[in-house]
């Protein structure tokens, strides 16, 4: 920990001068360290917002939202696998996981660099005086609403993946020696720290942004990580409150199959929908806040459909739950010619079409079209990757609601919107109890959001809801267990709920005792 904080100073420091010499030229003068005092203008703490926005791709194509956290998110669930040759991914996938893993490495360091990049740019904007340089102090509240709604969504992830962690909201230059050797915070103290940064987002940060702009928090970004917060405590009505002030706020709509549904929102061209609450710009337009590109077209894909990696296959189970009629089933490769000029085809017992030799080749996986990249034999994903969109707040709502009374005409509803734009026919509300409502929603929650980072938590707050908390593995183990290609590689004496600390951090930080992943891994 103390290493990414040492090397903080010197980071914002690079990002802020790069904007600097960019927009100035190179007559203007440059500062080798950091320091605040030279860093006095709104334009300054603007900056400062931006590069840490760039903390969300973090290192290359594969940085944290870029990449890797989804393959934590992904792998140990039930729809995505990887191949054999992927040690680190197989290792996830198959539970067996390692603190010596470098993907679990990686996303925690990317993690804290954004916790420590949110720290730097607060303490940078606190110090600015907003008002007596042309601007506001709403514009001032309204950056410190961005750092800390960036600051928020990195403690979601660290605490949905480890659970306790260190919790530092404070800019490296007020370090005690302490704070060098950060202990872990109870889970429960960092997602209070959440809750006070999100109502202060939420409170300070506009409904909208110019479209060039799309990737900015907004107050319906902030409510809506407020949402999923207390759906993962279980806070139900407090996740209803939250969800329907999004709802009703108008900024965002379910992208309908008049104009494409859910198979034009992730085309690569559509970059402002209103479907998206919150994204990571993978683009090299304009304003893209030095964000370039991520690794999902090029992973997500089959070398034989478009030269692509293909280290996120989809078990053919996945795709026989989609009714033939499911729009949703048209971001899967259930058929498609390959480069070489054959059909490949998911057999016909997992809901393909089939067919036989030598033109036709039975799919032993399927792959996701959602981050589509043809002929890309590079890193270089441009379109926007997803981290909140409207249809999540929907079913969450219906969700929180179900959870609070049962099935109601509300939730019916919610759940017909997505089901609407899937091209389904509609549920009612007669033929469902409160486990059986319970169930569709997962359901729906499952062919909407994957690849999207959701089906894991998923898993595990079904079983909290499903069992009222006695077991919230009961839905991992049934989903993942008769997927894995050793079912003796899940253990009933590991708690999959959290992955085990870095072994480089444990190392590093000495106030962490060498037994604190005891219990977290084999």
């Amino acid at each position: 920990m103390k290493k990414i904080y040492y090397r903080l100073t010197l980071l914002t420091a690079i990002i802020v001068l790069t904007i600097f010499a960019c927009k100035k030229g190179l007559n203007d003068e440059t500062y080798s360290v950091f320091d605040a005092s030279k860093l006095t203008l709104p334009s300054d703490g603007y900056d400062a917002v931006i590069g840490t926005y760039a903390a969300l791709k973090d290192n290359g194509g594969y940085g944290y939202y870029a990449g890797y956290l989804y393959w934590l998110y992904e792998y140990p669930a039930d729809v995505v696998t990887t191949t054999i040759t992927s040690r680190q991914g197989i290792e996830l996938d198959q539970l067996t996981y390692n603190p010596t893993n470098s993907v679990i490495n990686d996303v925690w360091i990317s993690i804290f660099k954004m916790v420590s990049r949110a720290n730097e740019s607060e303490a940078l904007i606190n110090n600015i005086n907003y008002t007596t340089n042309g601007s506001s102090n709403a514009i001032k509240n309204q950056n410190l609403g961005e750092v800390r709604f960036l600051r928020a969504l990195a403690y979601y992830d660290a605490t949905e993946l480890w659970g306790d962690v260190p919790l530092i909201l404070k800019p490296s230059s007020q370090f005690t020696a302490a704070d060098l050797n950060p202990k872990l915070a109870k889970q429960a103290d960092v997602e209070a720290a959440m809750v006070t940064d999100l109502q202060f987002a939420a409170a300070n940060l506009p409904v909208s942004y110019p479209v060039s702009q799309v990737a900015r928090a907004t107050s319906g970004a902030a409510k809506s990580l407020l949402t999923r917060l207390y759906m993962r405590q279980g806070q139900w009505q407090k996740a209803a409150d939250e969800a329907e002030q999004v709802i009703t706020s108008g900024a965002y709509r379910i992208k309908p199959m008049s104009e494409g549904g859910i198979v034009a929102l992730f085309d690569t061209t559509n970059r402002s929908d209103n479907e998206f609450i919150f994204v990571l710009k993978s683009s090299s337009q304009p304003g893209a806040y030095g964000i370039n590109s991520n690794s999902f077209g090029i992973n997500s894909t089959p070398w034989d459909l478009n030269r692509g990696y293909g280290n996120f296959p989809i078990n053919l189970q996945f795709y026989s739950i989609f009714d033939k009629n499911d729009a949703r089933r048209n971001l899967l490769t259930g058929i498609y010619k390959t480069i070489y000029g054959q059909i490949m085809s998911v057999p016909t017992q997992y809901g393909g079409v089939g067919g036989s030799g030598p033109d036709t080749v039975l799919s032993t996986y399927v792959y996701n079209l959602k981050y589509p990249a043809t002929n890309n034999y590079n890193y270089a994903g441009f379109n926007n990757v997803s981290i909140i969109r409207y249809a999540d707040v929907i079913l969450y709502r219906a969700e929180a609601l179900n959870e609070l009374n049962g099935p109601t005409q509300e939730s019916i509803d919610l759940i017909n919107q997505i089901r609407t734009r899937a091209n389904l026919p509609n549920i009612t509300l007669a033929n469902y109890t409160k486990a059986s409502l319970r169930v569709e929603i997962f359901a729906e929650r499952n062919k909407e959001f994957f690849m999207e980072g959701r089906r894991l938590e998923d898993l595990f707050r079904w079983g909290n809801s499903e069992t009222n908390g006695a077991d919230p593995l009961s839905e991992f183990k049934a989903n993942v267990v008769p997927l894995l290609r050793n079912q003796n590689t899940y253990s009933s004496s590991v708690n999959y709920l959290h992955y085990p600390y870095p072994q480089v951090e444990i190392q590093s930080n000495t106030s962490l005792s060498p037994d604190i992943n005891k219990g977290r891994y084999q």
